[in-house]
């Protein structure tokens, strides 16, 4: 159990906290009971001030540090992109909210040769948004599948209005990867897309949701269809399995190296 990510400016930060860091104590709580990961750990962060045993992978040096609630500022999700070698350009999409296909392509404007486009941790977002992204990459294929309770399942397809860019993809994805990023994966596997390296997705994903209004006021939003991938199969509770296994570990993340773009960048 380690730290994947460290908001700058939260408090983790100011404490020296650093990505990779390995919990072994949260409160005295320890991480894990024998091989499996212990459950009442949750409970020490339900309070507003916890005290963390750290571990870094990088020395081994163990540490106490003691956090306490504090505003953060979130900045808002954005694509980001950068080159990784002579016609491969990497991206980063961490959701995919309204406008995200878009803002992707412009980053592929140069047409290179491979795209290798990051998902780990896209918690979902727009399923036309992934409809539109992946019409980028193949015209006239089924990317999912809505499945009323009753009645047939009516299938979703790319966006052929978006020109091809004869572009070989790649995808990361790891178990941060849900709802609508599983669905751009699933297309891209089940239809021949590309290689999906990482780890398996999250398998949480269901069709689009309706917001129910209750008595009191407030409102319960629920999925009123089901979802299935291109070849008619259950994600949700499953998750979509890669091609090719890399996971992110502790020592990487401290270490700054990426599996994943590793691997991507072997398979070339």
């Amino acid at each position: 159990m380690f730290i994947t990510r460290v908001l700058p400016g939260s408090p983790a930060a100011k404490a020296g906290i650093r990505a990779g860091d390995i919990i072994v104590k949260a409160n005295g709580v320890p991480a894990f009971i024998g091989d499996a990961v212990n459950q009442s750990i949750l409970d020490a962060f339900a309070s507003g001030t916890v005290r963390l045993t750290l571990k870094r992978p990088t020395t081994g040096r163990t540490r106490t540090v003691k956090l306490k609630e504090g505003p953060i500022t979130r900045r808002p999700p954005a694509v980001t992109s950068k080159k990784l070698a002579d016609g491969v350009t990497y991206v980063q999409l961490p959701l995919f909210y309204e406008g995200a296909a878009d803002q992707v392509l412009a980053k592929l404007r140069g047409r290179p040769e491979v795209v290798v486009l990051d998902l780990r941790g896209n918690g979902g977002g727009s399923p036309r948004e992934v409809m539109r992204l992946l019409g980028a990459f193949a015209h006239g294929k089924v990317t999912s599948y809505f499945c009323p309770l009753k009645g047939d399942c009516v299938p979703n397809r790319t966006d052929d209005s978006v020109p091809l860019l004869g572009s070989r993809l790649i995808v990361l994805t790891d178990r941060g990867c849900a709802s609508a990023c599983e669905g751009f994966s699933a297309a891209v596997k089940d239809n021949g897309l590309g290689t999906l390296i990482g780890t398996r997705t999250a398998g949480a994903i269901s069709g689009p949701s309706k917001a129910y209004l209750l008595d009191d006021g407030s409102a319960v939003f629920l999925p009123g269809v089901r979802h299935l991938g291109p070849a008619r199969e259950v994600i949700d509770t499953i998750g979509v399995p890669v091609d090719h296994y890399a996971p992110m570990t502790a020592l990487d993340l401290a270490t700054g190296r990426d599996p994943g773009v590793a691997k991507a960048l072997a398979l070339l």
